[in-house]
């Protein structure tokens, strides 16, 4: 075999081998210091983050309002190198994007591995979102092998610093595979209080199938679809649309709901602070209407 062969094949086993090592990962979380599962106290994440310099901070949110105008934008690797200068300069919130955009490709090349660094890097300064996304890689076994332990014990870390993902991760295994309702739903209420949609979504599902307390339920498919959630607007209209769980047909208030949902599909960052005001919630004819001040149900007088 002559020397062209041999380098030929010596740089094709240095590809493949790097290859595999990037989608499968070549390290192991157990190698890493691991947090130990604490009792669980309801913290808010913005009480958990780090003070960002000012300029910086200015700086990042022009790169954001720049990269949302236009979807998807042409200009990605300028937007990813200027996130990697913030990054640099110790801006975790442009780490966390640098990470995300390694992790898919957007603006440089793939690698999870780079988004590793940078999600390590953050839980490095005990910031929430960089356990969160640990965890998540070891459960997927991206750049890390595959580690439910570790990422189970990096989920609830990132709950205990106010995480809203990992608090409605923790809530959703708690609660189903586990049957551990007790444990599982202050997840979810603390997750809701810090206006994370999904779980004031997951919340009604929950009320409506397993408590049958349809007021309560609806309370929370609309404090969801306040949020801006698509769905939980979409469950409202088909709640008064077809009069379910023994709510009076209302065609006129199903479609309002379908003109908010319109408008959402359009544009899905909007939010309807003022939504329990432009369409109050009904009394149930049997169950009431719920107080959230009380966490009762009471029939009108």
């Amino acid at each position: 075999m002559n020397l062209v062969k041999l380098l030929y094949l010596a740089v094709l086993t240095m590809i493949l081998c790097a290859c595999k090592s990037e989608s499968q990962g070549n390290s192991s979380m157990t190698e890493k210091i691991t947090p130990k599962i604490e009792p669980f106290v309801c913290t808010f994440e913005k009480d958990h983050l780090p003070e960002v310099d000012p300029e910086l901070e200015k700086q990042y949110q022009e790169i954001r309002a720049y990269e949302k105008k236009q979807i998807p934008n042409k200009d990605e690797v300028n937007i990813t190198n200027q996130y990697q200068l913030l990054a640099e300069q110790g801006h975790w919130k442009a780490a966390s994007q640098l990470a995300t955009r390694n992790l898919y490709g957007k603006g440089t090349e793939q690698s999870y591995f780079k988004a590793l660094e940078w999600f390590q890097w953050m839980a490095d300064r005990d910031i929430p979102l960089g356990y969160y996304n640990l965890a998540v890689m070891a459960e997927k076994g991206l750049a890390l092998k595959k580690d439910k332990k570790g990422a189970w014990k990096y989920y609830h870390r990132a709950a205990q610093l106010g995480n809203p993902q990992a608090q409605y991760r923790l809530a959703e295994i708690y609660i189903y595979p586990r049957n551990d309702d007790a444990t599982g739903l202050p997840y979810h209420l603390c997750a809701a209080k810090q206006g994370y949609r999904d779980s004031w979504d997951a919340l009604a599902s929950y009320t409506e199938i397993v408590e049958k307390n349809y007021p309560k339920a609806l309370y929370y498919y609309q404090a969801a679809a306040a949020l801006g959630r698509t769905g939980s607007m979409l469950t409202l209209e088909g709640f008064f649309r077809d009069g379910d769980f023994g709510y009076e047909i209302n065609e006129s208030r199903a479609v309002q709901y379908d003109k908010l949902y319109d408008r959402l599909k359009k544009n899905p960052d909007l939010k309807f602070p003022n939504l329990s005001e432009m369409l109050p919630l009904p009394a149930h004819p049997e169950q009431g209407l719920y107080n959230p001040e009380t966490d009762q149900n009471e029939m009108p007088e």
